[in-house]
């Protein structure tokens, strides 16, 4: 059954069968879809999955196939559905204060309470916002188990963006600063991390 039939036939009978072909056809293909989601936007991945059922359901019931297709309907409110989420939880990490008190026991606590709620509804700041933390995030992981020599070189580079800029300022080669990033580079792991573009927060240019 095409995902249009089924879209018919769910509107016209509300039948679980025709509802559980929409839900396949969403799934079709993306078994990682939930994964994708939950890593580019930095949400928690049971709250995309219940997102993408919700919103499977709720489009369902009211959509119009004149006016685009099924599962880009799906998609695109998945999408600012997590973009909502990581704002509020940003928001949230950014304007707490941890307090402190005492239970019965004289046993100390920690409780956090919002002091301020100043978000920006802006998508382009949130995802830019998301993807630094992310950066950062991947740096430490690379750098987990680096040596000094590696640590050095790796610093250098972070703070000159410049291979020949780094070797001057610790008083090495361009070519054994490279070389130390490059070997960096073999700890990415295209299945942990996903795809190196989703880091990136502007137009790459020539390292030099």
């Amino acid at each position: 059954m095409t995902i249009e039939l089924a879209m018919d036939k769910y509107q016209a009978t509300k039948c679980e069968v025709a509802f559980g072909e929409l839900y396949a056809h969403i799934y079709e293909g993306s078994r990682k879809l939930v994964r994708t989601f939950s890593r580019k936007y930095a949400v928690d991945e049971s709250d995309v999955e219940s997102m993408i059922n919700e919103k499977i359901l709720t489009i369902a019931d009211k959509f119009d196939s004149s006016r685009g297709k099924f599962k880009n309907a799906v998609f695109s409110a998945v999408k600012y559905g997590c973009i909502d989420l990581a704002r509020k939880r940003t928001t949230e990490a950014k304007y707490r204060t941890g307090v402190m008190y005492e239970d019965d026991d004289g046993v100390l606590n920690e409780v956090y309470e919002i002091i301020a709620v100043a978000s920006t509804t802006d998508e382009e700041d949130i995802i830019a916002e998301l993807k630094k933390r992310d950066q950062r995030q991947l740096i430490t992981f690379l750098l987990s188990n680096a040596n000094d020599p590696t640590l050095t070189s790796a610093s250098a580079f972070i703070e000159t963006d410049s291979y020949r800029k780094a070797a001057k300022q610790i008083g090495s080669t361009d070519k054994t600063v490279k070389s130390r990033i490059r070997k960096l580079s073999k700890r990415y792991d295209v299945n942990l991390h996903g795809s190196y573009y989703d880091y990136f927060t502007a137009p790459t240019v020539y390292v030099g």
